[in-house]
């Protein structure tokens, strides 16, 4: 039986529609939490205008969500939450996800209020989850959080030429020899005082190193040559295109990039 996935969408008039766009890209949903301000449940004499209208529409939005939950059977639940502040919707999600220690955890932020949203998404940030948004009906978009912080990268020189050495490979991928050869022209090793003259090439060791903590860090993807059991090659992720697009421009460099 696979670990829960628990889904917390915050609650626009939209919601209903954005579900199913979920459901289908992000696969495996067991649990989809809507959070929403409890005021959307009281019509007030001083609502705005729009609100009035709005009100009403978020409130079917989430029946509608129930019953594509229902439908699909996945676990349905509502948070109402009076304050959209961080502590409140910290105690609020905290909640869910100590009754399913082990679960996987998303959310999508694309309706709500802003202070709603942003205090899902440091909730996300707290909890390792992932972030998406749904900028059209049947289309999500993932936000990219770093698992590391650009000083990481910058406190060894390696890494960030090891970025470059894998964004400027004449195809998508780069194997780990061709790796090891441009990264023995370019290694930075670490000197002591006196030892600035001794000539130090990486071994292998160092070249796993490198390469292991940009895998860990998402910065790189490993996977085996084509037709292989054993030669290995890399790729960028997502997150290590970002980062080295930013060490680029922090460096002034040109430095082509594959296509």
């Amino acid at each position: 039986m696979p670990e829960p996935h628990l889904l917390f969408i915050s609650a626009g008039e939209h919601v209903h529609e954005t579900l199913p766009a979920c459901i289908k890209n992000l696969k495996e949903i067991t649990h989809a939490i809507v959070v929403v301000e409890e005021s959307v449940y009281h019509d007030l004499p001083v609502d705005a205008v729009q609100m009035k209208t709005v009100k009403p529409l978020i409130r079917e939005a989430i029946q509608g969500v129930k019953a594509i939950c229902d439908s699909m059977n996945i676990a349905f639940s509502e948070i109402r939450t009076e304050d959209t502040r961080i502590n409140a919707i910290r105690d609020a999600v905290l909640a869910v996800t100590r009754q399913h220690p082990a679960a996987r955890i998303s959310f999508n932020l694309s309706g709500g209020t802003k202070m709603l949203s942003l205090s899902l998404f440091i909730m996300a940030l707290w909890l390792d989850a992932e972030v998406y948004l749904t900028p059209k009906n049947d289309q999500i978009e993932q936000i990219l959080i770093p698992q590391m912080h650009l000083d990481d990268i910058r406190r060894n020189p390696n890494y960030p030429k090891a970025l470059e050495i894998i964004s400027t490979a004449s195809g998508r991928w780069v194997t780990r020899q061709d790796f090891a050869i441009e990264m023995e022209k370019n290694y930075k090793p670490s000197r002591f005082p006196g030892d600035e003259k001794t000539k130090r090439i990486p071994n292998r060791g160092t070249i796993t190193r490198i390469l292991q903590q940009l895998i860990d860090w998402d910065l790189v993807e490993e996977s085996f040559c084509d037709r292989s059991k054993k030669a290995k090659q890399y790729c960028l992720t997502p997150h290590g295109e970002f980062a080295q697009k930013i060490l680029r421009f922090e460096g002034g460099t040109d430095a082509p990039e594959h296509k």
